[in-house]
């Protein structure tokens, strides 16, 4: 399972959360995302739209009135169809000069964008595995493009202190502006 729990403030808008989520996972923004919640659909229609409420306001995560347990999806890539489960899971108060989002604790490298969805992921996780089993038995090393980020890409890989320099990268540069 591929997974990272943040801290994200409530004032949160919820297009900053899937400016988190592509962040955390490694992915550019290229597709399609939205978020489901008690039936309502936030969605957008291009990328870089904003949530918005019925009088134009953005929605943020305190709008939405989450209790801890309670779960939204986030589909982002149509075409690919990724689905996450976020589950609040406690909610805390700030800590004084804390930046806020941050990443706290995950597992595996995000999927690379354009894979094919989790069946093309799953297929190129295997060939990978498969690739290092033929270098393991017959003792040879396939030529490698260094350019190709697919056959660079190491699956258990994931780095908390770089999704946090992203992070703190994008927020300071909203904040700025």
């Amino acid at each position: 399972m591929i997974w990272r729990r943040l801290l994200v403030p409530e004032e949160m808008t919820l297009y900053a959360l899937h400016r988190t989520i592509q962040i955390a996972f490694g992915w550019e923004d290229y597709h399609l995302h939205a978020f489901n919640l008690h039936g309502r659909h936030y969605g957008t229609t291009w990328t870089g739209e904003r949530h918005r409420d019925a009088a134009g306001r953005e929605v943020t995560l305190a709008d939405l009135q989450l209790r801890v347990h309670q779960r939204i999806r986030y589909e982002y890539d149509f075409g690919d169809l990724w689905e996450h489960e976020i589950r609040v899971e406690a909610k805390h108060e700030r800590e004084g000069g804390k930046v806020y989002p941050v990443c706290i604790a995950g597992a595996r490298a995000g999927p690379p964008e354009d894979i094919g969805g989790p069946l093309g992921y799953m297929a190129l996780v295997d060939r990978i595995r498969f690739g290092d089993i033929d270098r393991l038995l017959h003792g040879y090393e396939e030529e490698t493009d260094d350019d190709d980020p697919l056959r660079t890409f190491k699956p258990e890989r994931f780095s908390r202190r770089e999704v946090n320099a992203a992070l703190k990268l994008e927020f300071s540069e909203l904040t700025k502006g």
